[in-house]
């Protein structure tokens, strides 16, 4: 047992001796200075609760990195796990309680946090109604290319049509100043707070100097509502509770107010434009999480098999902590602006998956857990691979070359 104990704590001791635990607390204490305080509107929607789990997973996962190795007792230093067999179970357990349990412990830290965030309920997402029909003009224009001789070979005739109409979707329309557009939205059918929502970064040039008003209609109210600040994500006004009447459809102009110009308008209709009115509370997104956690570490174990990686818990722990950030952009933060489509919690995983397979770093940016840290804005693929590279690799890296030239003391047994 004693043996057991020092197998199980020694890359800990290692790392408390080292430079790691002075690096992780400094990390630790500016994300949370970072963080918002209770007058940043920022705290409604992204919340503190996230954030600060967001910062316990990321450090427990550099704890897992920094510990997660075996110790050779022949040539007497700490070895990767993946550089050599694995002939002592004792030797196995203990790494893999010794790295699994700060894991487990951060995961059921999101689940704390999830469950006492403050942020409100998930939301239900509606796109506009009665928009016209593209199909006619895609068609058109399908003809003019057939007539030109420029119509691609190699694909049907629906194929083209609906890419056609996909196109003619994504395509941006421009609000003019003293313009105003109306949207009609179907009646919302669950209770809580309604929000009227325009996203996709549609502020371009001098975003001050655009002022916005957004009137709504109900059942025969009417009242106007004006963002305080726009932000380069764009905004969301809240109706005051109770005008949604049960059963009516609600209608919403969009005006432009102000008169000089100097900023642009852009957005899409279709994509960009939406209603959220109340989802899933707290306890479903929890069981949500849970689960999808769950089929996260069988996934992670799954491909650190097929990477012929058996028993490496490094290269589980890290892939794992990857898809697990992946899962939680699906399952913690439904209303969140990139993920508000996605409902079911199988779509969910999928959507989690397949993020990780293609492109790893596209699930962190869906999660996008830095808005609130950086002032509410949104995190592009750049950014986020840079920080990693220039933050997370290097001490990963670091902590690994220490941890595998350096000698193991008879204390440390």
């Amino acid at each position: 047992m004693r043996a057991l104990w020092a197998e199980l704590t020694l890359g800990w001791r290692r790392a408390v001796r080292g430079p790691f635990l002075a690096a992780l607390t400094v990390a630790l204490a500016l994300c949370l200075l970072a963080l918002p305080g209770r007058d940043d509107p920022g705290l409604t929607r992204t919340g503190f609760g996230v954030s600060l789990a967001w910062c316990l997973l990321l450090v427990s996962a550099l704890w897992c990195g920094g510990t997660a190795y075996a110790l050779d007792r022949d040539r007497r230093r700490l070895t990767l796990a993946f550089t050599k067999p694995i002939r002592r179970w004792t030797l196995w357990w203990g790494r893999f309680l010794g790295t699994l349990a700060p894991f487990a412990a951060a995961v059921a830290a999101v689940g704390l946090c999830l469950a006492i965030r403050p942020l409100p309920e998930g939301r239900a997402v509606a796109a506009p109604v009665g928009l016209p029909d593209l199909t006619p003009q895609a068609q058109a224009w399908l003809d003019g290319l057939r007539e030109q001789g420029q119509l691609p070979k190699g694909a049907s005739e629906a194929r083209l049509l609906r890419a056609v109409r996909e196109t003619f979707e994504k395509r941006p329309v421009a609000l003019e100043p003293g313009q105003a557009k109306t949207y009609r939205f179907p009646a919302v059918d669950r209770p809580g707070p309604v929000t009227f929502r325009l996203s996709g970064r549609p502020f371009l040039g001098a975003r001050e100097a655009i002022r916005l008003a957004v009137t709504a209609e109900c059942d025969g109210k009417r009242v106007t509502l004006r963002p305080d600040r726009l932000r380069d994500y764009g905004f969301a006004v809240d109706l005051p509770a109770g005008f949604a009447a049960p059963g009516k459809p609600l209608t919403f102009t969009l005006t432009r107010e102000d008169a000089e110009g100097a900023g642009t308008v852009l957005y899409r209709e279709r994509a960009d434009v939406a209603l959220l009115s109340g989802g899933q509370g707290p306890a479903a997104n929890l069981a949500a999480f849970c689960l999808t956690a769950l089929l996260t570490v069988a996934m992670a174990v799954a491909l650190g098999l097929a990477l012929g990686c058996a028993f490496s818990l490094p290269v589980t722990l890290f892939t794992g902590s990857l898809a697990l950030l992946a899962v939680a952009a699906a399952a913690l933060s439904p209303e969140t602006f990139v993920l508000d489509e996605i409902r079911s919690v199988w779509t969910r995983v999928g959507t989690a998956v397949s993020a990780c397979v293609a492109w790893p770093f596209r699930g962190l940016v869906a999660l996008n857990p830095l808005r609130c840290l950086l002032d509410g804005e949104a995190i592009g693929a750049a950014a986020l691979l840079r920080i990693f590279v220039t933050a997370v690799l290097p001490w990963c890296v670091a902590c690994s070359l220490a941890a595998t030239l350096t000698s193991v003391t008879d204390e440390d047994r």
